[in-house]
């Protein structure tokens, strides 16, 4: 598991460094709530990096990732805004996560 996330966040920086993709890093909302917003010219990219680097940040705590919120927006490019929770491995929730989706094109 914790090499499969390494790798994952490597992958998910190189993209970052590489392919120009614009992240705000992850930003605490408050408590074990945080947000990071990723844009990219590719839609894969912009979500993998989104949902990586929040996997990640979870991880290094030690815990799992809970997605509550995912915002899209397409222009010119795609934008991520990723609003997760940081949650104990054996976290009911996990189970079934319900997340709220919203898209909005331009």
């Amino acid at each position: 598991m914790k090499t499969t996330a390494v790798i994952a966040t490597l992958l998910a920086l190189f993209a970052v460094s590489a392919c120009g993709v614009k992240t705000s890093g992850v930003r605490t909302l408050g408590g074990e709530t945080y947000t990071i917003t990723v844009n990219d010219l590719d839609d894969t990219t912009a979500k993998g990096t989104a949902l990586g680097l929040a996997e990640h940040h979870c991880n290094e705590m030690g815990k799992a990732l809970l997605v509550t919120k995912i915002f899209k927006q397409h222009q010119v490019r795609y934008r991520y805004d990723i609003t997760f929770q940081c949650v104990e491995a054996d976290d009911p929730r996990l189970e079934n996560p319900e997340y709220e989706t919203i898209y909005r094109s331009q």
